[in-house]
């Protein structure tokens, strides 16, 4: 017998997924024919970077079940689930995800996720250029694709580049908080920010749990557990930290200065 095939998606039917056969073979395929059905591609794929162990089932399908809702939007190029949801078990606020795209979707994503999944959703929309440059010279985009799962096949460029404009509007934030009085959790989100770029130029791992180990080395697993918590501290306790993150920035800006 002639070997027949076609490609065609699957349909949503009312009772049953269907496969429509093409006008054009309609003649070689009729009502009763015993016909295999091969799965070629699957419309919604999960890929994981290389240092992530496989997610818990739950999590897992509620990532599937975003990549479908956002499939309507044909302005996406790439999704990226990244963060703490990827690796904890329970000690997660939000679920970040990036989105690359020219098009800024941050608060249309932002709402249908949240009327659909009433959860907490914190979205960055990067658009595809810029999204190439900062692979390679912005430390935090490097550390947190450390750890993700895409819609799409992915690897984080090996090659980087040291760019000083952006590593000092990187450092923004922590030299304010030398000066400005602000919540807690900013101290620990300073420190984060300031090893992440220190290991970047010293091209050390930019693992984002090695770096939370290392502030707990610094300043104590307690304290590191307040400020990421916004609990209240002590006038002695923010001077400490304060001098921790002035003897960051100077080694930083030491590096810098130093390289051509």
């Amino acid at each position: 017998m002639e070997k027949l095939k076609f490609v065609h998606k699957v349909s949503k039917g009312s009772r049953f997924n269907q496969i429509y056969v093409p006008k054009e073979m309609e003649r070689h395929f009729q009502s009763g024919d015993l016909v295999e059905v091969t799965l070629l591609e699957k419309s919604i794929s999960v890929h994981y970077s290389k240092n992530l162990v496989k997610l818990s089932e739950f999590k897992e399908t509620l990532i599937k079940n975003i990549f479908l809702e956002l499939r309507r939007f044909k302005e996406i190029k790439q999704i990226f689930i990244v963060g703490s949801f990827l690796t904890q078990k329970q000690d997660y606020n939000d679920i970040d995800i990036i989105i690359i795209s020219e098009k800024n979707l941050e608060k249309e994503i932002y709402e249908i996720l949240i009327d659909k999944f009433e959860l907490k959703f914190h979205i960055i929309n990067i658009p595809e250029d810029n999204f190439e440059s900062l692979q390679k010279y912005c430390p935090m985009t490097r550390s947190m694709l450390y750890y993700f799962v895409s819609n799409k096949k992915f690897s984080l460029s090996k090659g980087t580049e040291l760019n000083k404009n952006h590593i000092k509007f990187l450092l923004m934030m922590p030299e304010d908080i030398l000066t400005i009085t602000l919540k807690p959790r900013v101290f620990y989100d300073s420190l984060r920010r300031l090893l992440t770029i220190e290991r970047f130029l010293e091209n050390d791992s930019l693992d984002p749990l090695e770096v939370n180990k290392e502030i707990q080395t610094l300043i104590t697993k307690n304290l590191a557990t307040d400020i990421r918590n916004n609990e209240n501290i002590s006038d002695e306790i923010i001077k400490k930290l304060r001098n921790i993150i002035k003897s960051k920035l100077s080694k930083i800006n030491r590096i810098i200065d130093k390289s051509q």
